[in-house]
Formats: C-alpha cells, structure tokens, sequence
C-alpha cells in the first residue's frame, strides 16, 4: 500500500480574464515511505502545484489525495497542522527563513512549534548542524547574513528537525552554484534512506544522479514515470505524540516583530500612553478636585459669616419669570431651629447701614475695589487664625483695626505701597433713612446714618484666591456695641429720649429696607465649618440660610462636576480612538507579515499560536505604555497642582489615588492594568479575525 497517493487528481485555475487552465489533469501518483523520488518538468509544467497538493498547501479542483490511506479531504485543521509540524518538512525554493532570527532558531522553529522545550530542540539543532559540518561560527548569525547555499541547508534542516515521514523539496538546488548542488542533494540523498523526500527539480542531469525515481510532468499530465531504484513500502506510520506546549518561540517572533517596526510600536506607545496618563490625571482630577475646592473654600476669613431670611415666590401671570419678596424672620421664627440656636450668634442685619462698599480712601484716593466685610469676632473660635500670614491679629475686639486678604495686600503693593501694614484707610458712610410715624404733625422724621473711622491694617490673611477680591474685615461685635451707643438726633428728639441706631433696626418693620430682610448669623465654632453646608441644606422653604463662601464653593463644585463630566467623554473616545490605533497597527503588521505566517503555518504553527504572536507584540505596546503612564501621571500631576496652586490658589486638585480606590487597595493600579491588557487584546483580535483568511499557496508562490 503506497504511503502516499493521487487519485485521478485535478487542478484548475483561473485567469484574471476568467479563462481555466489546467495545472494538473488527472494525474495519478503514489509514493512509498522512503527514497529519494524527483519530479522534473519545465516552468510551468505542473510539478510545483504536485508538491502544494501533498503539502496540503492547497487543495485539488477534483480528484483525492490520501496520505496513510486517509482521504486528507476529510482532515479537520488540527490535523493538518499536525501533519505540517510533525508528518512532513518543506524545503521552498526561495527558503522562506525568518530572516531577522539565527540559524539555531530557525532550525530549532519546528520543534519547538511541536512542544519542545527549548534547551531540547537546541541539542537537535546543533546535532543536525555538526553532522553537515556547518561553520559553528554561523549558528547565531541572523539568516539574512547566509549566502545562498547556506540558507539552503538551513532550510533542509529545519525541514527534518522533526523526524517527518515525508519532506518536500521545491527547486532546492535552483539558485545555487554546483559545490552548494551537489552538497544539498548529498544530505537529502543520506536523509532518502528512511524518508520520503519528493523533489522538484528541472535539473535532469544533477536529479538523475541521486534519485531512486522520476516522474516527468508536461502541461499538467505525467509523460513518464522512471523507476532507477526499486523501493519497497516498509508502511511505517508516523506516531504522532501529544507534546506539552511551550510559548517560548511565540515571545521570541514577537519581540523580534517588535523591534523591527519599533518606529509603528513607538506610535502606538506613545499613543496609549497618552490615553493613560489622561486616564489617570481624569481619575486624580475626580478623586482630588472635590476635596481640594472643599479644602480651600474654608481658607475664607468669613466663612463662619451666614444670613437668615425669609422668601415667598409670586408668579407673574402668562410670565415664566417669578417675584421673590425677602423679609426678616421674627425672632419665633429662627428661635424654631435648634441647631441654629446652638451653632450660631444670632445678630440684627446691620448691613443696610454699614454696607460692604462704603466709601474707602487712601489717602485722597477711593479704593473701589475693595469690600469692607464683617466677622464677629477676631476670637479664635470665629476666625481662622492660622489663616494670617503677616501682621497680627488684633488681641481684643475694636473698629480701629481690621485685617487685609492677600489679595487686597497685593492689590495695595501694585499701588505703590511698600508695606501696607504701615498705611492707614478712611473708611466712610452718609446715608439717610426715613422714619414713618402715622403723627399727622409729623409723619416723617429723617435721620442720616453717618459713619467715619481711620482704621488700621494689622495683618493679612490667606483666602482662597479663585475669584477672590481685596477685602478689609472688620468686628461685627464691635460694630453692634457702636450702634448701641450711637442715637438717631431727630427720632430721639420726636421721643424724648435717647433712641440708638441698633434700635432703630432691631424695631423696622421685617420688610423694611433698614432691616435688610434678614438676620446676621456667625458660627460659634469655626472649627467645625463642616456642618455649614448641612446647616443650608436641612432648612426648608420659606426660609433661607444662606453663606456667600458656600455659594462660592458650591459653584466651583458644579463647575468641577460639569469638567469631570466632559473629561468623562472625553476619556471614553480616548479609549475608542487608542482601541482604533492599535487595531490598524495591528491589521497592519499582520498584513504585512502574511508570508511569516504562511511560513509559520507551513511548520505546524496553528491560527490561535499565530494570533498570539501578534497579542504579545501588543502587550509588549500595553506593558511599555502602563509603565511610562505609572513614571509619567504623578509627575504630571505635580506640575499641574503646582501650576493651579500658583495660578488659582487650589492644592491637590490631582490626587490620583494609586495606593486605594474607593476603599479598595490597589485597585486603579489593578483595574488599569486589566482594561489596557483587554484593549491591547481585542484590538489585536478583531482586526486578524475580521482579515481574510491567508492562502498559503498564494503567499508561499515562486517570487
């Protein structure tokens, strides 16, 4: 029984102008297991189609191939690829060697395909190499440094690495000068004893010399068939052993494609890395911003500083736009909140009189820039104290001393003040207000609230600078003791007795414009300024609690929220467009490299070994990229703080949080690494899987 055999077999192909011709005509051949069988022809002639059918290369338009006596029509593709990497051996005309790797590795390649260890297929390789006498010299040479008669022996022995039954040969001796012919035949005659070796050859007089038998092809028929040695079928079949697979020589093919087109892997690191450090500032602007405004929204001399109110909305009739009536609640009414009563000095609104603009002087020079601001008291327990930065803190409460931000100090150093601590302002109100007594004689007393101090600037303090101001803050306390002392002449005079200022607020009407339509509330404990923001919240309609600082902070947080938000997209399309890139990369080089994997394919590599060449090329992309991006974002995120600390008064607005995410150790490490191993993965698949399928006669074609 032949070992191998063709049965009435045909192939057709086409040409580009639709026109079949036939490239073998029902041909019918059989081969035993060993001996050294030539088939000889012209270009053209249909002997190399012979070796692409029993290759398995390609597949006949009619007829069967049985190899073993199976129909290989039959075989599924584990089975193939089994018979490429253990049943038989190529050796191509062109040697198809993978030119940027040694002659050890592409002799040892087969084998450790097979599932050898590398230590084992090495012995083999050096094994074969000594018993051709091959320059040792060469053996970590790169193949593409070979002459021609060296690349040939190496192709033969990575041919036979594997101990197949058959092995075929395309024109091994077509490009070499007659030394080189001679030593190639010798090894494949020595080998013939106990192998199949069927050769294609157009070289009558060097084939007849070494083979047992020719075949001769013309236009597609066998014209003759030439028995020189009789062989007989000794039937041995090949024991195919399930090896335990080694990934070894797929590292090596990647790291190899790696550096050959480092400039394309370079754009693609770079690429990911920007997606990642984006990622991780995104995540550190997320984790820190929040915490960072909160922080530095309390760096306000006046955040302990709230009002009380009252409001009743009226909608206008066929208006979408409402009226909002303000008036000061009663004493009942506020005395009705407990945690306002516990947490807060409760004062009349006295803001009417002393407003935060009055009239503020330099010298002949009014300051408009500046606001005039109250705290209750320069007690620690009102103000931050560590807030001062320059200058003291007055030691008692007085209308004589106020304290400066920094950026009412920087404000006055750009006016030429050397050290404003050692100027004085003149700080001044006229403003008369109308006292409605339902005395016909004298319904209308008027009184000018007139309020002139020289004050001294003692200290500056720090305060947040995003949209900060220049202030002056002066001691609400000592304000209120001011107008207890301080009477209206006429309203006096209309009642006979003295009648002050704080009176005269304390008893308007609550919608009365002297009462400013609320109340004064300080926080007894600026410690615990915290609780400020659930104070606001948990007072319901138609009160209002309400803090300027924490109406400030509440809009950068909303900013905040509304950036994160577009960082959010743009993080996604981040991971879209990087995903992109390095799928096209990826397409790309496996475009490019379908003769390597033609090749591979050819010595029993299988499609998820050769899908995973090029994964581990984009894993080497994704491990090079996390490691920069872990080196890169903290340094980045430094210099970002810095220029925000410097330029809007924020610390930490980026805290990438490396160390626990959400409570959980290492989790944005972990996470990171896992989403940007799946990119580099399905990036890489989904370009391969969706590409057509190679064809390995096409690939592996005469150049």
């Amino acid at each position: 029984m032949p070992f191998i055999k063709m049965s009435n077999v045909t192939k057709l192909y086409k040409s580009e102008d639709g026109v079949e011709n036939y490239a073998l005509n029902h041909v019918c051949l059989s081969f035993p297991d060993h001996g050294l069988i030539a088939v000889i022809g012209k270009s053209g002639s249909g002997k190399s189609t012979i070796i692409n059918l029993l290759a398995l290369l390609d597949k006949p338009t009619s007829g069967h191939v049985y190899i073993n006596n199976n129909n290989v029509s039959t075989w599924k593709k584990k089975k193939i690829e089994k018979y490429h990497n253990q049943e038989m051996g190529i050796v191509f005309q062109h040697y198809h060697l993978l030119e940027n790797h040694t002659v050890l590795y592409n002799i040892m390649l087969p084998s450790l395909i097979k599932g050898d260890k590398e230590k084992e297929s090495k012995k083999k390789a050096i094994k074969l190499l000594e018993s051709i006498s091959f320059p040792k010299e060469l053996y970590e040479h790169k193949c593409k440094d070979l002459s021609g008669g060296e690349k040939e022996r190496v192709a033969v022995l990575r041919a036979v690495i594997n101990e197949p039954k058959i092995i075929f040969c395309d024109e091994p001796t077509g490009a070499l000068d007659k030394n080189n012919s001679i030593a190639v035949m010798e090894i494949l005659k020595n080998i013939s004893r106990d192998k199949l070796i069927i050769l294609v050859s157009h070289d009558i007089s060097l084939t007849k010399k070494y083979a047992d038998r020719l075949i001769y092809i013309k236009d597609g028929k066998v014209e003759k068939d030439e028995i020189i040695n009789e062989l007989d079928n000794k039937q041995n079949k090949s024991q195919n052993k399930d090896v335990k697979h080694h990934n070894q020589w797929k590292n090596k093919i990647s790291l190899s494609n790696f550096k050959r087109r480092f400039t394309r892997n370079l754009i693609s690191i770079i690429t990911l890395s920007v997606g990642l450090v984006a990622s991780l500032l995104i995540v550190g602007f997320a984790n820190g911003s929040t915490p960072s405004i909160k922080e530095n929204s309390y760096k306000q001399l006046d955040y302990g500083v709230l009002t009380f109110s009252k409001q009743k909305s009226q909608s206008i009739a066929g208006s979408k736009i409402s009226l909002v009536q303000q008036t000061r609640p009663t004493y009942e009414e506020i005395s009705s909140f407990s945690e306002i009563i516990d947490n807060y000095v409760i004062e009349n609104n006295f803001s009417a009189l002393l407003s935060y603009f009055p009239n503020i002087k330099l010298g002949e020079e009014k300051l408009t820039d500046f606001s005039f601001r109250p705290i209750y008291s320069f007690a620690s327990n009102y103000i931050d104290h560590s807030l001062l930065i320059d200058g003291y803190i007055p030691p008692f409460d007085n209308l004589d001393e106020v304290l400066i931000n920094k950026k009412g100090y920087e404000y006055l150093i750009k006016k030429g003040i050397k050290n404003p601590l050692d100027i004085s302002l003149d700080i001044s109100i006229d403003k008369e207000f109308h006292y409605y007594t339902g005395d016909d004689l004298n319904p209308v007393i008027n009184d000018v609230f007139s309020y002139q101090k020289i004050v001294h600037i003692v200290g500056v303090v720090d305060e947040m600078d995003f949209l900060s101001t220049p202030k002056l803050f002066y001691s609400y306390s000592s304000f209120t003791n001011y107008l207890f002392d301080y009477p209206l002449i006429n309203l006096s005079s209309y009642y006979e007795r003295d009648f002050s200022w704080y009176e005269r607020v304390a008893t308007a009407n609550n919608n009365d414009e002297i009462s400013s339509y609320s109340f004064y509330l300080f926080k007894k404990d600026i410690n615990d300024i915290p609780s400020i923001a659930n104070h606001i919240a948990n007072i319901e309609k138609p009160y209002v609690l309400e803090s300027t600082p924490q109406t400030l902070s509440d809009t950068l947080l909303n900013l905040v929220n509304a950036a994160s938000m577009g960082m959010e997209i743009f993080l996604f399309i981040s991971i879209i467009g990087t995903a992109l890139i390095l799928g096209i990369v990826s397409f790309s080089s496996y475009s490019e490299d379908k003769k390597m994997i033609a090749i591979l394919s050819c010595l029993g590599a299988n499609r998820n070994d050769v899908d995973d060449i090029y994964v581990l090329e984009n894993l080497f992309v994704a491990i090079i990229a996390l490691i920069i991006s872990f080196i890169l974002s903290p340094l980045l995120s430094l210099l970002i703080n810095f220029i925000m600390n410097k330029w809007l008064g924020f610390s930490h607005m980026i805290k990438i949080p490396f160390l626990s995410l959400w409570g959980i150790p290492f989790l944005l490490v972990v996470g990171l690494i896992i989403i940007t191993i799946f990119i580099a993965i399905i990036s890489t698949m989904l370009p391969i899987l969706l590409s057509s399928k190679i064809s390995l006669k096409k690939e592996l074609a005469d150049e």
